[in-house]
Protein backbone atom coordinates (compact mmCIF):
# COMPACT_ATOMS: atom_id res chain seq x y z
CA UNK A 1 0.00 0.00 0.00
CA UNK A 2 2.65 2.14 0.83
CA UNK A 3 4.59 1.79 -2.17
CA UNK A 4 1.49 2.61 -4.71
CA UNK A 5 0.87 6.02 -2.70
CA UNK A 6 4.09 6.85 -3.45
CA UNK A 7 3.95 6.13 -6.85
CA UNK A 8 0.48 8.09 -7.08
CA UNK A 9 1.78 10.94 -4.99
CA UNK A 10 4.94 11.00 -7.60
CA UNK A 11 2.54 10.51 -10.76
CA UNK A 12 0.32 13.29 -9.42
CA UNK A 13 3.67 15.27 -8.67
CA UNK A 14 5.21 14.68 -11.99
CA UNK A 15 2.02 15.64 -13.51
CA UNK A 16 2.05 19.10 -12.06
CA UNK A 17 5.23 19.81 -13.26
CA UNK A 18 4.14 19.09 -16.51
CA UNK A 19 0.94 21.26 -16.55
CA UNK A 20 3.05 24.15 -14.76
CA UNK A 21 5.74 24.08 -17.48
CA UNK A 22 2.90 23.79 -20.26
CA UNK A 23 0.85 26.21 -19.02
CA UNK A 24 2.90 29.05 -17.61
CA UNK A 25 4.62 30.49 -19.95
CA UNK A 26 1.04 31.84 -20.98
CA UNK A 27 0.58 33.39 -17.78
CA UNK A 28 3.80 35.42 -18.12
CA UNK A 29 3.60 35.77 -21.35
CA UNK A 30 1.92 39.57 -21.44
CA UNK A 31 4.83 40.52 -18.52
CA UNK A 32 7.88 39.64 -20.86
CA UNK A 33 6.23 41.56 -23.62
CA UNK A 34 5.78 44.47 -21.80
CA UNK A 35 9.28 44.32 -20.12
CA UNK A 36 11.21 44.05 -23.53
CA UNK A 37 8.95 46.99 -25.00
CA UNK A 38 9.55 49.57 -22.20
CA UNK A 39 12.91 48.81 -21.47
CA UNK A 40 13.84 49.43 -25.20
CA UNK A 41 11.37 52.45 -26.02
CA UNK A 42 11.70 54.38 -23.22
CA UNK A 43 15.88 54.68 -24.04
CA UNK A 44 15.25 54.85 -27.60
CA UNK A 45 13.92 57.76 -30.13
CA UNK A 46 12.43 54.81 -32.36
CA UNK A 47 9.82 52.51 -32.06
CA UNK A 48 9.93 48.81 -31.44
CA UNK A 49 7.27 45.93 -31.78
CA UNK A 50 7.29 42.86 -32.58
CA UNK A 51 4.39 40.15 -34.23
CA UNK A 52 4.40 37.23 -30.84
CA UNK A 53 6.39 35.90 -28.30
CA UNK A 54 6.72 32.20 -27.48
CA UNK A 55 7.60 31.40 -24.38
CA UNK A 56 8.69 27.63 -23.29
CA UNK A 57 10.22 25.99 -20.44
CA UNK A 58 10.80 23.02 -22.14
CA UNK A 59 12.36 23.99 -25.57
CA UNK A 60 15.93 24.85 -23.67
CA UNK A 61 14.89 22.97 -20.68
CA UNK A 62 16.08 23.46 -17.52
CA UNK A 63 16.65 26.86 -19.00
CA UNK A 64 13.72 29.35 -20.60
CA UNK A 65 13.84 30.11 -24.07
CA UNK A 66 11.98 33.46 -25.26
CA UNK A 67 10.96 33.75 -29.20
CA UNK A 68 10.28 36.73 -30.47
CA UNK A 69 8.69 36.77 -34.43
CA UNK A 70 8.76 39.78 -36.78
CA UNK A 71 10.34 42.21 -34.69
CA UNK A 72 10.87 45.92 -35.83
CA UNK A 73 12.52 49.29 -35.01
CA UNK A 74 11.22 51.94 -37.06
CA UNK A 75 12.63 55.43 -36.60
CA UNK A 76 11.31 58.96 -35.82
CA UNK A 77 12.16 62.06 -37.09
CA UNK A 78 14.00 63.04 -39.13
CA UNK A 79 14.13 59.68 -40.83
CA UNK A 80 10.34 59.42 -39.72
CA UNK A 81 9.25 55.81 -40.87
CA UNK A 82 12.35 54.11 -41.95
CA UNK A 83 12.91 50.56 -41.00
CA UNK A 84 16.08 50.31 -38.86
CA UNK A 85 16.23 46.73 -38.00
CA UNK A 86 13.45 44.20 -39.24
CA UNK A 87 14.25 40.70 -37.63
CA UNK A 88 12.41 37.41 -38.95
CA UNK A 89 13.01 35.57 -35.67
CA UNK A 90 15.04 36.22 -32.14
CA UNK A 91 15.38 33.36 -29.67
CA UNK A 92 16.76 34.26 -25.96
CA UNK A 93 17.75 31.53 -23.55
CA UNK A 94 17.37 32.73 -19.66
CA UNK A 95 16.81 31.01 -16.44
CA UNK A 96 14.12 29.96 -14.46
CA UNK A 97 14.58 32.30 -12.24
CA UNK A 98 15.11 35.41 -14.50
CA UNK A 99 12.10 34.82 -16.26
CA UNK A 100 9.81 34.31 -13.37
CA UNK A 101 10.61 38.24 -11.25
CA UNK A 102 14.15 38.29 -10.36
CA UNK A 103 14.53 42.00 -8.53
CA UNK A 104 17.30 42.17 -11.61
CA UNK A 105 14.98 41.84 -14.66
CA UNK A 106 15.48 39.81 -17.82
CA UNK A 107 19.09 38.63 -18.07
CA UNK A 108 19.98 36.99 -21.19
CA UNK A 109 22.49 34.06 -21.55
CA UNK A 110 22.61 33.35 -24.89
CA UNK A 111 20.53 34.32 -28.00
CA UNK A 112 19.97 33.64 -31.91
CA UNK A 113 18.79 35.58 -34.42
CA UNK A 114 17.64 34.92 -37.59
CA UNK A 115 16.65 36.85 -41.02
CA UNK A 116 17.94 40.19 -39.76
CA UNK A 117 17.89 43.57 -41.90
CA UNK A 118 19.90 46.32 -40.83
CA UNK A 119 19.27 49.76 -42.62
CA UNK A 120 21.45 52.17 -41.97
CA UNK A 121 21.21 55.66 -43.46
CA UNK A 122 23.32 59.20 -43.43
CA UNK A 123 21.22 61.98 -44.85
CA UNK A 124 23.15 64.37 -46.72
CA UNK A 125 23.25 66.59 -43.79
CA UNK A 126 25.64 63.97 -41.58
CA UNK A 127 22.55 63.27 -39.88
CA UNK A 128 22.54 59.23 -39.12
CA UNK A 129 19.21 57.17 -38.75
CA UNK A 130 20.90 54.94 -35.94
CA UNK A 131 21.63 57.82 -33.48
CA UNK A 132 18.46 56.61 -31.73
CA UNK A 133 19.59 56.59 -28.38
CA UNK A 134 17.95 59.31 -25.59
CA UNK A 135 19.76 61.82 -24.28
CA UNK A 136 19.45 61.38 -20.29
CA UNK A 137 18.66 64.38 -18.42
CA UNK A 138 18.60 62.50 -14.58
CA UNK A 139 21.04 62.60 -12.22
CA UNK A 140 23.97 61.29 -11.21
CA UNK A 141 22.15 59.58 -8.48
CA UNK A 142 19.34 58.92 -10.25
CA UNK A 143 20.85 56.97 -12.90
CA UNK A 144 22.64 54.87 -10.78
CA UNK A 145 19.48 53.42 -9.45
CA UNK A 146 18.09 52.90 -12.66
CA UNK A 147 21.61 50.89 -13.55
CA UNK A 148 21.02 49.01 -10.37
CA UNK A 149 17.25 48.10 -11.08
CA UNK A 150 17.90 47.67 -14.87
CA UNK A 151 14.80 45.51 -16.48
CA UNK A 152 17.10 44.23 -19.47
CA UNK A 153 20.99 43.24 -19.36
CA UNK A 154 23.21 40.53 -20.71
CA UNK A 155 25.21 38.00 -19.60
CA UNK A 156 26.12 36.11 -22.95
CA UNK A 157 27.92 32.95 -23.03
CA UNK A 158 27.20 32.61 -26.68
CA UNK A 159 25.06 33.63 -29.79
CA UNK A 160 24.41 33.52 -33.38
CA UNK A 161 23.19 35.70 -35.92
CA UNK A 162 22.19 33.67 -39.42
CA UNK A 163 21.02 34.90 -42.78
CA UNK A 164 21.43 38.53 -41.89
CA UNK A 165 22.12 41.52 -43.74
CA UNK A 166 23.34 45.28 -43.33
CA UNK A 167 23.18 47.87 -45.78
CA UNK A 168 25.22 51.07 -44.82
CA UNK A 169 24.83 54.22 -47.21
CA UNK A 170 26.21 57.88 -46.87
CA UNK A 171 24.72 60.36 -48.91
CA UNK A 172 26.93 62.87 -47.88
CA UNK A 173 30.16 60.48 -48.92
CA UNK A 174 28.81 58.81 -51.69
CA UNK A 175 29.82 55.36 -50.05
CA UNK A 176 27.49 52.33 -49.65
CA UNK A 177 28.36 49.34 -48.26
CA UNK A 178 26.27 45.89 -48.22
CA UNK A 179 27.05 42.67 -46.35
CA UNK A 180 24.45 40.07 -47.14
CA UNK A 181 24.21 35.65 -46.51
CA UNK A 182 25.55 37.27 -42.92
CA UNK A 183 26.37 34.42 -40.65
CA UNK A 184 28.06 35.10 -37.74
CA UNK A 185 29.16 32.75 -34.82
CA UNK A 186 30.36 34.05 -31.25
CA UNK A 187 31.10 32.36 -27.67
CA UNK A 188 32.29 33.86 -24.45
CA UNK A 189 31.66 35.19 -21.22
CA UNK A 190 30.70 38.53 -21.85
CA UNK A 191 29.60 38.86 -18.13
CA UNK A 192 32.84 39.51 -17.33
CA UNK A 193 35.02 42.35 -17.14
CA UNK A 194 37.60 41.84 -19.17
CA UNK A 195 37.26 38.42 -21.22
CA UNK A 196 38.16 36.56 -25.09
CA UNK A 197 35.47 36.49 -27.71
CA UNK A 198 35.92 33.90 -30.23
CA UNK A 199 34.27 34.71 -33.71
CA UNK A 200 33.46 32.84 -36.73
CA UNK A 201 31.67 35.22 -39.42
CA UNK A 202 31.15 34.70 -43.47
CA UNK A 203 29.37 37.34 -45.68
CA UNK A 204 29.13 38.73 -49.26
CA UNK A 205 30.44 42.36 -49.26
CA UNK A 206 30.02 44.92 -51.90
CA UNK A 207 31.08 48.27 -51.56
CA UNK A 208 30.45 51.51 -53.65
CA UNK A 209 32.18 54.98 -53.57
CA UNK A 210 31.00 57.42 -55.89
CA UNK A 211 28.98 55.12 -58.32
CA UNK A 212 32.10 53.08 -58.44
CA UNK A 213 32.01 49.58 -57.72
CA UNK A 214 35.14 48.23 -56.14
CA UNK A 215 33.21 44.92 -54.81
CA UNK A 216 30.47 43.22 -55.93
CA UNK A 217 29.34 40.23 -53.52
CA UNK A 218 33.01 39.45 -52.42
CA UNK A 219 32.77 36.41 -50.54
CA UNK A 220 34.34 37.15 -46.81
CA UNK A 221 35.21 34.90 -44.41
CA UNK A 222 36.67 36.20 -40.65
CA UNK A 223 38.03 34.15 -38.05
CA UNK A 224 38.90 36.40 -35.04
CA UNK A 225 39.27 36.04 -31.32
CA UNK A 226 38.88 39.63 -29.25
CA UNK A 227 39.66 40.76 -26.12
CA UNK A 228 36.79 42.54 -24.58
CA UNK A 229 37.50 44.94 -21.96
CA UNK A 230 34.18 46.10 -20.71
CA UNK A 231 35.73 48.55 -18.39
CA UNK A 232 37.47 50.75 -20.99
CA UNK A 233 35.02 49.22 -23.69
CA UNK A 234 38.48 48.48 -25.47
CA UNK A 235 38.30 45.63 -27.90
CA UNK A 236 41.69 44.04 -29.06
CA UNK A 237 42.36 41.31 -32.06
CA UNK A 238 44.54 38.73 -30.65
CA UNK A 239 44.63 36.05 -33.29
CA UNK A 240 42.75 37.01 -36.31
CA UNK A 241 42.19 35.94 -40.37
CA UNK A 242 40.66 37.23 -42.96
CA UNK A 243 39.71 36.04 -46.14
CA UNK A 244 38.53 38.08 -49.50
CA UNK A 245 37.28 35.76 -51.92
CA UNK A 246 40.57 33.13 -51.40
CA UNK A 247 43.01 36.56 -50.79
CA UNK A 248 43.82 36.09 -46.51
CA UNK A 249 44.65 39.08 -44.19
CA UNK A 250 46.14 39.38 -40.98
CA UNK A 251 45.52 41.72 -38.99
CA UNK A 252 46.31 42.99 -34.98
CA UNK A 253 45.17 46.20 -33.07
CA UNK A 254 42.00 47.69 -31.11
CA UNK A 255 38.98 49.80 -31.25
CA UNK A 256 38.27 51.43 -28.34
CA UNK A 257 35.40 53.52 -27.54
CA UNK A 258 35.08 56.93 -26.02
CA UNK A 259 31.87 58.80 -25.53
CA UNK A 260 32.44 61.25 -27.88
CA UNK A 261 34.75 59.11 -30.67
CA UNK A 262 36.25 55.89 -31.03
CA UNK A 263 39.89 55.22 -31.37
CA UNK A 264 41.49 52.80 -34.14
CA UNK A 265 45.09 51.59 -34.31
CA UNK A 266 45.12 48.13 -36.68
CA UNK A 267 47.24 46.91 -38.96
CA UNK A 268 47.38 44.40 -41.63
CA UNK A 269 48.94 42.29 -44.28
CA UNK A 270 48.72 39.20 -46.42
CA UNK A 271 50.41 36.50 -44.57
CA UNK A 272 52.10 35.32 -48.30
CA UNK A 273 53.83 37.16 -51.06
CA UNK A 274 52.37 34.78 -53.85
CA UNK A 275 51.02 36.51 -56.80
CA UNK A 276 47.57 34.25 -56.63
CA UNK A 277 46.77 36.69 -53.64
CA UNK A 278 46.11 38.74 -56.41
CA UNK A 279 44.20 36.42 -58.82
CA UNK A 280 42.22 35.54 -55.50
CA UNK A 281 41.10 39.26 -54.62
CA UNK A 282 39.62 39.14 -58.29
CA UNK A 283 35.17 37.99 -58.23
CA UNK A 284 35.50 34.28 -59.18
CA UNK A 285 32.70 34.58 -61.70
CA UNK A 286 35.42 36.57 -63.58
CA UNK A 287 38.68 34.53 -62.28
CA UNK A 288 37.08 31.14 -62.78
CA UNK A 289 39.02 28.61 -60.98
CA UNK A 290 42.49 29.85 -60.00
CA UNK A 291 43.95 26.68 -58.95
CA UNK A 292 45.52 25.64 -61.87
CA UNK A 293 46.58 29.20 -62.98
CA UNK A 294 50.82 28.94 -63.20
CA UNK A 295 52.21 31.78 -61.33
CA UNK A 296 55.52 33.39 -60.56
CA UNK A 297 56.27 36.69 -59.00
CA UNK A 298 55.59 38.37 -55.55
CA UNK A 299 51.90 40.22 -54.79
CA UNK A 300 51.55 42.06 -50.96
CA UNK A 301 49.28 44.30 -49.24
CA UNK A 302 50.40 46.14 -45.92
CA UNK A 303 49.12 48.90 -44.27
CA UNK A 304 47.60 50.41 -41.06
CA UNK A 305 44.58 52.59 -40.01
CA UNK A 306 44.80 55.10 -36.80
CA UNK A 307 43.09 57.66 -35.19
CA UNK A 308 39.53 58.81 -33.96
CA UNK A 309 35.87 58.31 -35.81
CA UNK A 310 34.17 61.09 -35.04
CA UNK A 311 31.96 63.08 -37.11
CA UNK A 312 34.24 64.45 -39.35
CA UNK A 313 37.23 62.29 -39.06
CA UNK A 314 38.13 59.00 -40.24
CA UNK A 315 41.20 57.27 -39.24
CA UNK A 316 44.09 58.06 -40.67
CA UNK A 317 45.35 55.00 -42.75
CA UNK A 318 48.45 53.86 -45.50
CA UNK A 319 47.84 50.91 -47.92
CA UNK A 320 50.95 49.95 -50.05
CA UNK A 321 49.99 47.40 -52.77
CA UNK A 322 53.37 45.88 -54.53
CA UNK A 323 54.07 43.54 -56.94
CA UNK A 324 58.02 42.16 -58.50
CA UNK A 325 58.26 41.14 -62.08
CA UNK A 326 54.99 38.41 -61.96
CA UNK A 327 53.54 36.93 -64.06
CA UNK A 328 50.18 34.57 -64.79
CA UNK A 329 49.43 32.25 -66.89
CA UNK A 330 45.43 30.25 -67.81
CA UNK A 331 45.97 26.54 -68.82
CA UNK A 332 43.89 27.10 -71.78
CA UNK A 333 45.31 30.41 -72.87
CA UNK A 334 48.37 29.89 -75.59
CA UNK A 335 50.04 33.33 -74.00
CA UNK A 336 51.09 34.78 -70.20
CA UNK A 337 51.03 38.30 -69.12
CA UNK A 338 54.33 38.75 -67.69
CA UNK A 339 56.58 41.41 -66.32
CA UNK A 340 53.81 42.34 -64.23
CA UNK A 341 54.95 45.46 -61.93
CA UNK A 342 52.74 47.58 -59.65
CA UNK A 343 53.72 49.62 -57.04
CA UNK A 344 50.67 51.98 -55.64
CA UNK A 345 49.84 53.44 -52.21
CA UNK A 346 46.25 54.82 -50.75
CA UNK A 347 46.73 57.03 -48.23
CA UNK A 348 44.95 59.51 -45.48
CA UNK A 349 46.90 61.47 -43.10
CA UNK A 350 44.79 63.85 -41.82
CA UNK A 351 41.59 61.64 -41.38
CA UNK A 352 39.62 64.05 -43.58
CA UNK A 353 37.53 61.89 -46.17
CA UNK A 354 38.34 64.37 -48.86
CA UNK A 355 42.17 64.27 -48.88
CA UNK A 356 42.49 60.55 -49.39
CA UNK A 357 44.90 60.33 -51.84
CA UNK A 358 45.67 57.14 -54.66
CA UNK A 359 49.42 57.32 -55.54
CA UNK A 360 49.76 54.49 -58.65
CA UNK A 361 53.69 54.72 -58.82
CA UNK A 362 53.70 52.14 -61.39
CA UNK A 363 51.69 49.61 -63.36
CA UNK A 364 52.77 47.71 -66.00
CA UNK A 365 52.67 44.66 -67.82
CA UNK A 366 53.55 42.56 -70.89
CA UNK A 367 51.63 40.32 -73.19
Amino acid sequence: MKLKKILKITGITLLVLIVLLIATPFLFKGKIEQIIKDSVNKNLNAKLDFADTDISLIRKFPNASVKITNLSLVNYAPFLGDTLVSVKEIDLKMSLSQLFGSSDGLKIDAFAIDGAKINVLVNEKGEANYDITKESTETTETTTEDTEASDFSLRVQSYQITNSSVDYKDLSSGMEVIIDALNHYGSGDLSAVKSELKTNTDANISFVMDSTNYLNKNPVKLDAVIEVDLENNKYSFLDNKLLVNKLAVVFDGFVKLNDANQEVDITFETPSSDFKNFLAVIPEAYSKDIEGVETQGEFTIKGYAKGIVDDTHIPGFNVEIASNNAMFKYPDLPKAVKNINIKTTIANKTGITNDTEVNVENIAFTI
